[in-house]
């Protein structure tokens, strides 16, 4: 049903030197002794490459190997709003010869927020975004020009994108702005406002490449995977089993599970610490909020993402996520990270730009991840709902009782702490 990957697999750090190790909050650099960094667990010994114990994973190239990984993610469904609060267009960034490649040089005002210069609407913007182009929402339905988009230049709000109207000669470029050197980005001054204090962090990293898939359960909502959690396959269920099911209707609406490809490569200053992924942090309507400062560990390490066995440090009080064994989170920090989606602003998301970026990330502070949608499964076929739900539930039927430990007229979720009971219910949903 739901496609693996083949992937590069990585060794974990055993449990005991990856919890005196697992925070980069503190003020003094993280130092891994020698014997953790060489240590091996049971997950290790399994080859399991979901094993991100910890969010800590050992470097050890030349140990890895290439594996099948069901790398499932789907963990909250934050219900974060777009921030539509831009009057006005900021210096940018020079484009990358990635972006040049991709045809960003054919869009006006790159990566700004298009929604208030375009009127508050999806669609045709071409006095803004430039001949042919359009104002779209990544994820959101939209008029004909705003689908088939192939290149986003941002995800965390409606941006000017390569459209597929006609193109109008006779559009009219906007005029410049003091901010601006040329409202078209190829002929902007060298003027990049991402500028970390660590100079690693301005150079390609080199570190592997990672790919691997990521869930979400979503409602039928849209939104992209920035600045959220996400869920490895048993991670999924298992959020799915504790926190939805048991309410009825299923809490948040969640009607799916999406997937999205994940291509990864760790910032130098993480890497060099022998670590691939760093602590898997939280986020709350799009604001990072913790463990520790991640604004301080973003600047100091890049934007890294973040991963963890749930039933350990930092959500080591779930821990009867031990009976879906491989149950894993991960976090991917976008945009404004240190506020919610609310306050986003052109100010913000340049200066704090996020790990999101096009093509294959370059392990740069800011580019160390990219991600396309890779289908989705809706919860009733998984389940085996065969009725409708809302007529299911109105005749007394229940998904989950946790009190009973099993459903009524519903067997799917019996048996929560049971784990081979559990592994059935993540077959059912490959």
């Amino acid at each position: 049903m739901l496609l693996r990957l083949l992937a590069t697999a990585t060794l974990c750090l055993s449990w005991r030197a990856a919890f005196a190790a697992a925070s980069l909050t503190q003020e003094s650099d993280l130092e891994l002794a020698n014997d953790a960094v060489l240590a091996d667990d049971e997950c290790a010994e399994a080859g399991n490459s979901d094993c991100a114990l910890n969010a800590i994973q050992i470097r050890g190239q030349s140990k890895t190997s290439a594996v099948e990984i069901e790398s499932r993610s789907s963990y909250e469904a934050e219900a974060g709003a777009e921030s539509e609060a831009l009057n006005q267009v900021s210096e940018q960034q020079p484009l990358t010869p990635q972006e040049e490649k991709l045809g960003a040089a054919s869009i006006w005002n790159y990566r700004q927020n298009c929604w208030t210069p375009c009127n508050k609407q999806s669609g045709n913007c071409e006095n803004f975004c430039g001949p042919g182009n359009a104002c779209c929402r990544y994820g959101r339905s939209g008029p004909p020009e705003c689908t088939g988009v192939k290149f986003w230049p941002s995800m965390s709000f409606h941006t000017c994108v390569i459209g597929t109207a006609p193109l109008n000669p006779n559009a009219i470029a906007p005029k410049r702005l003091e901010s601006m050197a040329d409202a078209h980005p190829s002929k902007q001054e060298s003027s990049a406002y991402y500028k970390p204090e660590n100079l690693l962090l301005t150079k390609p990293s080199t570190a592997p490449v990672l790919s691997f898939y990521v869930y979400r359960a979503m409602s039928d909502s849209n939104f992209p995977p920035e600045n959220v959690n996400a869920a490895n396959l048993d991670g999924v269920m298992w959020y799915l089993h504790n926190e939805v099911v048991v309410y009825t209707p299923r809490k948040f609406d969640i009607t799916r599970i999406l997937r999205f490809k994940v291509t990864y490569k760790a910032p130098e200053p993480l890497f060099d610490k022998d670590m691939n992924f760093g602590v898997r942090y939280a986020f709350d309507s799009g604001r990072c909020t913790g463990p520790g400062n991640c604004n301080a560990d973003f600047k100091k390490y890049g934007y890294f993402v973040g991963c963890n066995y749930v039933w350990q440090y930092p959500t080591a009080q779930f821990k009867d996520a031990v009976y879906y064994p491989n149950s894993t989170w991960y976090s991917f920090p976008g945009p404004c990270s240190d506020r919610d989606y609310r306050n986003h602003d052109t100010s913000c998301v340049q200066q704090d730009p996020g790990g999101a970026c096009s093509g294959t990330p370059s392990g740069q502070g800011d580019c160390t991840y990219n991600y396309e949608p890779a289908g989705e499964v809706k919860l009733d076929e998984i389940v085996g709902m065969r009725e409708d739900y809302t007529r299911f539930v109105g005749r007394g039927g229940r998904e989950y009782v946790r009190g009973l430990d099993m459903g009524l007229m519903f067997s799917f979720w019996n048996f929560k702490q049971n784990v081979q009971a559990n592994e059935r219910r993540v077959a059912q949903a490959r």
